[in-house]
C-alpha cells in the first residue's frame, strides 16, 4: 500500500487555523451574553459554524485548498474522536458517536452554505434557531439577530483574510464584542 506523504506546512496551517476555530467557538461571550448553551451541544455547533465561515474561503478547485480543506477536516475529526473518548465514550461506541456528528456537520454546512448566496440571507433566523439554539426552547429574537450580524460580517471580514498567512495570534475572526456592546 501507498501512502501519500503530508505536506507539512499544510499540517502546521491546518493545526492552527482549526485551533483559531476552536479559541473563536469557545469565546465565553457567545455563552453568557449571547445565551447559546456552553454544552458539548453548543461548542459543537460553534465550531460548525467556524469551520464553515473558514471553510468558505477555499476554492476547492485549487489543490493547495483542497488539501487545506481536507487536513481540517481530519483534525476536527481527530479532536472529535479524542473528545468522546475524554468524557468516557466507550470504544465500541465512540465510532457511531463520530458517524451521528458526521451527520450533524454535513447538515449545519448544507445549510450555511445557502448563506454564500445574499439572496439567502432572510432564512438565516430559522437556520440560527435550529442550529445554535436548538436545545433552547425560547430564545429571545435579539440574540438570533446578533448572531445573525456576526455571520454576516464575519463572512466579509474572513474573506479578507489571508488564511495562508496566519498564525496563533492571528485575528481571522471578527471580535464578537463589538456585538455584545449594542446588545
Amino acid at each position: 500500500m501507498f501512502f501519500k506523504k503530508k505536506n507539512k506546512e499544510i499540517v502546521e496551517l491546518c493545526v492552527t487555523l482549526y485551533k483559531l476555530i476552536v479559541k473563536q467557538a469557545r469565546t465565553k461571550e457567545f455563552y453568557l451574553n449571547l445565551k447559546i448553551p456552553d454544552t458539548i451541544d453548543g461548542r459543537f455547533e460553534l465550531i460548525i459554524l467556524h469551520f464553515f465561515l473558514l471553510e468558505r474561503t477555499l476554492d476547492k478547485e485549487i489543490k493547495k485548498d483542497q488539501l487545506v480543506y481536507n487536513e481540517l477536516l481530519e483534525i476536527m475529526y481527530k479532536d472529535f474522536d479524542m473528545s468522546l473518548r475524554e468524557i468516557g465514550v466507550g470504544d465500541l461506541s465512540v465510532g457511531k458517536k463520530i458517524y451521528q456528528m458526521t451527520e450533524a456537520f454535513s447538515g449545519r454546512l448544507f445549510a450555511y452554505r445557502k448563506f454564500n448566496n445574499k439572496k439567502n440571507f432572510g432564512s438565516m433566523g430559522t437556520t440560527i434557531k435550529r442550529n445554535i439554539y436548538g436545545t433552547i426552547k425560547n430564545i429571545d429574537a435579539k440574540y438570533i439577530e446578533i448572531i445573525k450580524s456576526y455571520i454576516i460580517d464575519s463572512m466579509e471580514y474572513i474573506d479578507k483574510s489571508l488564511i495562508y498567512e496566519v498564525s496563533e495570534n492571528s485575528s481571522i475572526f471578527i471580535d464578537l464584542n463589538r456585538y455584545i456592546i449594542n446588545k
